[in-house]
């Protein structure tokens, strides 16, 4: 046996840690003795386009952050009729509601495209948030964030017209599908023209129409679920609701300074 000093194993890396989002993580401030528990726990899932995460009456078995891709919440009413309830872009979590009610799921989430989420175990998450309050209080701020943005979009739909919201939900997907590029783009609608009419409150048919109004305006251009966005001003624009002639320099969300705990 040795009889030099002895020390103390290193603490593990924080999973969060190589992560773009790591620093606004709900996990970030765990306890020092409580990092081996969140470390054991700690799993990254790949996701296939329309793979569902978890199903609306599923018991609650992690807390997850979406760390790549895009998902929906979606949920269904006893007579078979499905709502769109919201997106999921990076950086966000999913399940806590149920998480902190200790409830089953009250909504179905969905890859819409190929994603990644990384999750947290429900007993181990409970024992990380009882050994330290810090992390329930950055859950606690993702609650208040989601329902300012649900009220805010409440507040948007009441006093802007379906066009102007329409604009503003390409502006988000183009933010969450392509955040580096501050030029034209071209992406692919990961929302079908149903849920499209579901977020705005409108029928599927409203959609079409104010897609060609739109295009026939120079705005952007559709081909199937394609979007090209050429005049990004426009678009500015059009989601900003102010006048075209003041457009310059109005960014897209991605290009602008945010504030988001995630």
């Amino acid at each position: 046996m040795s009889d030099g000093p002895k020390t103390r194993d290193p603490a593990p890396a924080h999973p969060c840690a190589g992560c773009r989002f790591g620093a606004l993580s709900v996990w970030r401030p765990v306890a020092a003795g409580l990092r081996d528990v969140l470390t054991r726990s700690f799993v990254r899932q790949g996701l296939d386009e329309g793979e569902v995460l978890f199903a609306q009456g599923q018991p609650t078995e992690a807390v997850y952050c979406l760390s790549r891709g895009l998902m929906a919440l979606r949920s269904y009413r006893q007579d078979g009729a499905t709502s769109f309830v919201r997106l999921v872009y990076p950086g966000d979590i999913l399940g806590f509601r149920s998480f902190l009610a200790d409830d089953i799921h009250q909504t179905e989430a969905t890859a819409l495209m190929p994603s990644r989420v990384c999750m947290v175990a429900r007993r181990e998450a409970r024992q990380i948030v009882g050994g330290t309050p810090q992390t329930l209080d950055r859950i606690a701020r993702r609650c208040a964030e989601e329902l300012a943005r649900a009220r805010d979009w409440q507040r948007m739909s009441v006093k802007s017209d379906n066009r102007r919201r329409l604009a503003e939900l390409i502006v988000q997907l183009a933010e969450g599908l392509d955040p580096e590029s501050t030029g034209p783009r071209r992406i692919r609608l990961p929302l079908t023209r149903r849920d499209l009419a579901a977020s705005l409150g409108v029928e599927p048919e409203t959609v079409s129409r104010l897609f060609r109004r739109l295009q026939d305006d120079g705005v952007l251009r559709v081909s199937g679920r394609w979007v090209e966005i050429d005049a990004v001003d426009r678009l500015r624009a059009e989601s900003a609701g102010i006048p075209n002639a003041d457009a310059a320099g109005v960014p897209l969300r991605s290009e602008a300074p945010r504030r988001r705990h995630r």
